[in-house]
């Protein structure tokens, strides 16, 4: 215990408030034995509308809960039904397009096994999202609608999950304010990168796994002699597929652990140890596996990520203002852009990035000392960010997609603060407040449904984000290589002469794209001298299919490169 107080500060607070050792959390009524008839319960962890033994009382009228599941559900393949006739942008084109490793029966042996950390491949240290695409490649091949069906599907799986949590923490909210905060989840802006983009499907499910084993874990019922053995499985299984779908998996046994510790400490049973333990062991386990196995040199990855302003100092002091933009963008989500960058912080200098993040830590801390169940969410909210807190050297500094777990916490954070028991007292008030978040998940719908229109293809993805970001080299790449694609030669050159300028004229795949423009609007000669600039900065370049194979360029564009370098051959 000890240990994970040093682990997790909030961890000493939550000791220090503890509840009166007989009122116990779960999937649904306390047990009848925590708080005899007549015995006082706190107001910190009063239940609202129950009676002195937690149990809500005999006239509460009868619901079918699993309507409320469903309704969520249909609501959420509704909003992102725009998205299921979308194509596929971004890094899936290359995986899913490009890459045939998807497609070979023989993968899933090693993607199973977890064999695909010593593979070079893409995806290596996540070989549960490679089956999820794996599955979908052996059922729709490379049909984007498939790809995109199943994401849809199970971001609505999550926002279930998230409303049975909230049923499980405060059985008796009402029905407006029970739905209504997995509702802002489900229709969020923020968690459309993940749910549009079918290589992000990441995100989803570790999301899937540690809320499924959290579930799990709060529906523990100690009883003398039944250690509850195959619940506690279930919650190692989903902390190994949580962690096997991506390193935020950590949440899992993270979030298992201060569920004991701020509900349950005293159930000294075998089932916290077994769960807590085991969840614990899988995920050391498989991250260890993940380092030592991990093919190096790459051939895929060439290139090695970096901090972002080039040390680890200059990252700690960038941190701050990327966990800021979060915070601004999961209370005002505009601005939403496909690759952040410094010009996407200039409105947040760390000085006020710093009372920002100030003001929501201590908001965390005094919702933590009034009710102990907002541990919970803020667990969900906290750790999956160390992950991606650019401690160590990570290919994005700042995304959408690593909000997506924490968006999740948030909107269980808001179901609990419904459930408070100030407000529970009074109903009228908490009936305003239920209307409020729903309008404000009507206004979040309709800007989920607008950005997913972002994500509809390469064009308008990319278009987007050089707008948001314009000293983004992926963006002006990205835009190059589209509106040359849609024959939309002027402005492809523009974006490829902004991609050479951005990257100081040193990456020659940008150099490569003003050559296939400049010679397809008929300026031969100048095309045969970025040509040549490309392959004296990357020679590589000189195998188109060579690149391919290393997952370095798409098929199409490989083929017209090799087109341009044979007329270039024959050239005098």
């Amino acid at each position: 215990m000890a240990a994970l107080e040093r682990a997790w500060p909030a961890a000493a607070v939550l000791r220090r408030r503890a509840r009166p050792p007989a009122v116990v959390w779960g999937a649904g009524v306390p047990a009848a034995s925590a708080n005899p008839p007549g015995a006082r319960v706190p107001r910190s962890v009063a239940l609202p509308n129950r009676d002195s033994r937690g149990a809500a009382p005999p006239s509460a009228p009868a619901r079918h809960p699993w309507l409320e599941a469903l309704g969520l559900a249909v609501v959420t393949v509704a909003v992102f039904w725009p998205t299921l006739s979308a194509d596929l942008v971004y890094d899936s084109r290359m995986q899913i397009l490009t890459d045939s490793f998807l497609f070979e029966p023989a993968n899933w042996v090693p993607v199973l096994s977890f064999q695909t950390l010593a593979l070079d491949v893409l995806d290596f240290n996540r070989p549960v999202n490679l089956a999820s695409l794996m599955l979908d490649a052996s059922l729709w091949g490379r049909e984007p609608f498939g790809y995109h069906l199943t994401s849809v599907l199970l971001h609505a799986l999550d926002v279930v999950l998230v409303w049975r949590l909230l049923r499980q923490l405060a059985p008796a909210l009402p029905l407006a304010a029970g739905t209504v905060a997995p509702l802002l989840f489900a229709v969020h802006p923020l968690v459309t990168e993940a749910v549009c983009e079918p290589s992000y499907r990441e995100d989803i499910l570790v999301a899937l796994f540690t809320l499924t084993g959290l579930s799990l874990a709060l529906g523990h019922r100690s009883a003398p002699g039944r250690p509850d053995v195959w619940r506690a499985l279930g919650c190692i299984g989903c902390a190994l597929l949580a962690i096997g779908s991506k390193e935020s998996g950590i949440a899992a046994p993270t979030v298992v652990a201060v569920a004991w510790l701020a509900l349950r400490r005293d159930d000294r049973g075998a089932f916290w140890k077994l769960a807590g333990g085991g969840t614990a062991a899988v995920v050391v386990a498989f991250l260890a596996a993940r380092f030592v196995l991990e093919p190096n040199p790459s051939k895929i990855f060439e290139a090695r990520p970096s901090y972002p302003g080039g040390s680890l100092a200059a990252a700690l002091l960038i941190e701050p203002r990327i966990l800021a933009l979060y915070a601004q963008l999961v209370v005002l989500p505009v601005n939403l852009c496909a690759d952040y960058g410094l010009h996407s912080l200039a409105h947040l200098p760390l000085p006020v990035a710093l009372v920002i993040d100030a003001v929501a830590a201590i908001a965390g801390v005094v919702a933590i000392r009034a009710d102990r169940r907002f541990a919970i969410a803020a667990t969900l909210v906290v750790v999956p960010l160390l992950s991606v807190a650019n401690l160590v050297p990570i290919y994005r500094p700042a995304a959408d997609r690593y909000l997506y777990l924490p968006v999740a916490g948030l909107a269980l954070a808001v179901g609990l603060a419904l459930d408070a028991p100030w407000l529970a007292r009074r109903p009228r008030w908490r009936r305003h407040a239920a209307r409020i978040l729903a309008a404000l998940a009507v206004v979040l719908g309709a800007a989920c449904i607008s950005r997913q229109t972002v994500w509809r293809d390469s064009l308008a993805l990319w278009t987007d984000t050089a707008r948001k970001n314009p000293l983004s080299f992926t963006a002006s790449a990205g835009s190059s290589e589209a509106l040359r694609e849609a024959g939309r030669l002027d402005e492809a050159e523009a974006a490829a002469r902004r991609a050479v300028e951005l990257t100081g004229g040193g990456f020659g795949d940008a150099w490569a794209t003003l050559a296939l423009i400049v010679a397809e609007r008929g300026r031969t000669d100048e095309a045969f001298a970025h040509l040549d600039r490309a392959l004296e900065v990357n020679p590589k370049l000189a195998d188109p299919d060579g690149r391919v194979a290393v997952k370095a360029m798409e098929r199409p564009y490989a083929a017209d490169l090799k087109r341009l370098l044979a007329r270039r051959r024959a050239a005098p």
